[in-house]
């Protein structure tokens, strides 16, 4: 077991400076420790940082990587992920969270990840670097031949498909990250582009039944043959086509109907018997005497 912790310095150089809402938002929304150890982490290293005004104040991913006493404090969470691996996980949800900006620099034919803590003035910093990388002289991006903001990628897919992705579906849009492999994702995207259905919870459907079910066809489904003998000689024959007579082993040729078209019906043939000397012959016609054989 670790020494008891000695209490705070006071000394004013010792102080490293922290926006209130860190303490009044970000603190009350955070659910994993590392995220937190890792953007404490990045405070204190820009807070060390000696640069001109309006120069960006930066940290890289191997700066992270190789602070000791990072690598400690990522290292006593758990024995399952190694420090890089819960630095990178912590980094995206930060990103996602919006408490971190994220740069990817090309120099020298490589990409490198680049942070910066998430205020209006390195906004409009992370901007213009995208536009006129030539600024970056006597920064720690010097030469770099392109720099971009970079979004975790289901982030990426949901700005560039849906729009702005609101504060309170970080959490769910990060769960989902870590749920199901990036193909699927992209894949639902996609989808849901191509169905002209642009909202999340479209898409997040389309991954819980790939999830029950597998992506694509659900395995072990085989398609159910269809009777046609059902649907053009059989009982539903007056609708699709064709109807057996009972007993009759001919075939009555019957219209097939098509959609929006009516099928022509045979009409049944009028007993006029009926109507001119039977039942009905009062209404229509000439009835006969009961029991005689001569016409009235």
């Amino acid at each position: 077991m670790s020494e008891p912790f000695p209490g705070f310095s006071t000394r004013r150089e010792d102080a490293i400076p922290l926006p209130r809402e860190l303490f009044t938002r970000v603190l009350a929304e955070v659910q994993e420790l590392a995220e937190l150890k890792v953007l404490l982490t990045v405070f204190r290293l820009v807070a060390a940082q000696k640069v001109p005004p309006g120069h960006p104040r930066l940290v890289g991913w191997e700066e992270l990587c190789r602070d000791e006493v990072l690598r400690a404090g990522l290292s006593v969470l758990g024995n399952e992920m190694t420090p890089e691996e819960r630095l990178d996980r912590a980094l995206e949800r930060a990103v996602a969270r919006g408490t971190l900006l994220h740069l990817v620099v090309q120099r020298g034919g490589h990409a490198e990840s680049w942070y910066m803590l998430n205020t209006a003035a390195n906004r409009r910093l992370a901007e213009e670097l995208g536009k006129d990388p030539g600024r970056l002289k006597d920064t720690p991006l010097e030469g770099a031949e392109a720099v971009r903001k970079e979004l975790p990628t289901i982030f990426r897919l949901y700005e560039e498909n849906i729009g702005l992705v609101p504060p309170l579906l970080v959490e769910e849009l990060e769960e989902a990250a870590q749920r199901y492999p990036p193909d699927w994702i992209e894949e639902a995207f996609r989808e849901a582009v191509a169905h002209n259905r642009r909202h999340w919870h479209y898409i997040r459907a389309i991954l819980e039944r790939w999830g029950r079910e597998g992506r694509g066809a659900a395995p072990g489904r085989r398609e159910r043959p269809i009777d046609f003998e059902k649907y053009t000689r059989g009982e539903y024959a007056d609708l699709f086509g064709e109807s057996a007579e009972e007993g009759d082993s001919g075939r009555r040729e019957r219209p097939v109907e098509r959609r929006g078209v009516r099928p022509v019906r045979r009409e049944r043939p009028i007993d006029f018997e009926k109507y001119t000397r039977g039942e009905y012959a009062d209404l229509f016609g000439e009835k006969p005497e009961e029991g005689g054989g001569v016409d009235r």
